[in-house]
């Protein structure tokens, strides 16, 4: 992987979509808590319900971030000139990177739960429900799962990609995603350093998938398939939650260091094999691509 582009820091341009970069992540919060309020109102919607995150109150607020993000995005788009279907969005191969980074996702957090249950730090078992209950939670965890992570990697894979690598470079740009992946989980339940750490090596992972594949389909894919395997799958706590209809029960009850604890799967030293399960898949599935992106702010080569 190599880089052609020149870097843009002078540029008033550069300047402005940092600018409004910013002021989205503070606005972020009030502005989502005010759309929510009135579909919280209205259907009598709670984010934790019965110790568990509620399907339809977490899918509510995804669909609002999802719609903030892609306003940010497009912002940013138009300040810094860019077409508005170029990168990272534009993906002839769209539905292919998405099921590969589903699938790579999915696989390397299951084996990740099943280390820890291996040597003996906890059991997994089936949760009894009917098969329509099942069915209904695990194809809408699905469903709210990838809108979340379309939503998150607006953000963290394409408008601090977009921003950063003109200050930066793509290879700053990269550890910057991955570091702002980390600030915005910073007041999830039972975050711990470990789990932090593990954040921001994923969220590099993340952020490099997009120069390699050309676009942010393969960690969306990716994002939501981690997520769905952890929490609505294996019942353990994902990023700090449990989540409504599980169809398994994880039940941890050895060292913190294996088993996450509070946070979940995802802050066990196990994810950390997880994640570098992820970045070897993602190399010998998908091949680097060639991109060059010409115009005012020079061209990408991405090999």
């Amino acid at each position: 992987m190599r880089e052609t582009v020149s870097l843009d820091w002078r540029s008033l341009r550069a300047w402005c979509a940092l600018a409004i970069l910013i002021g989205a992540y503070f606005l972020q919060a009030p502005v989502e808590s005010f759309a929510i309020a009135p579909l919280k109102q209205a259907a009598d919607l709670h984010m934790i319900k019965d110790g568990a995150m509620s399907l339809e109150a977490y899918a509510a607020l995804m669909i609002v971030r999802l719609g903030w993000n892609a306003l940010l995005v497009a912002a940013i788009w138009a300040v810094l000139g860019r077409p508005f279907d170029g990168f990272p969005l534009k993906d002839r191969r769209v539905f292919r990177h998405i099921v590969i980074g589903l699938l790579i996702g999915l696989v390397v957090m299951t084996a990740a739960i099943l280390c820890i249950v291996f040597v003996g730090d906890a059991r997994v078992s089936h949760v009894s429900q009917p098969a329509a209950t099942a069915l209904k939670f695990g194809g809408g965890w699905l469903l709210a799962d990838v809108v979340g992570a379309l939503g998150e990697e607006l953000y963290g894979r394409a408008a601090i990609l977009l921003v950063a690598e003109r200050f930066l470079g793509w290879k700053g740009a990269v550890l910057v995603s991955g570091l702002m992946f980390v600030v915005i989980h910073l007041g999830n339940p039972g975050a711990s350093a470990i789990w932090l750490v593990r954040l921001g090596i994923q969220g590099a992972l993340l952020a490099y998938a997009v120069y390699r594949t050309g676009s942010l389909w393969w960690s969306v894919g990716y994002h939501a398939g981690w997520n769905w395997a952890s929490a609505p799958l294996f019942g353990a706590a994902g990023s700090g939650y449990l989540d409504q209809g599980h169809l398994f029960d994880f039940l941890p009850y050895g060292s913190v260091w294996l088993t996450g604890g509070a946070v979940g799967p995802e802050g066990s030293l196990f994810a950390f094999l997880a994640v570098v399960m992820a970045f070897v898949l993602l190399r010998k599935t998908l091949p680097s691509i060639a991109r060059n992106c010409g115009g005012e702010f020079g061209s990408r080569s991405i090999l």
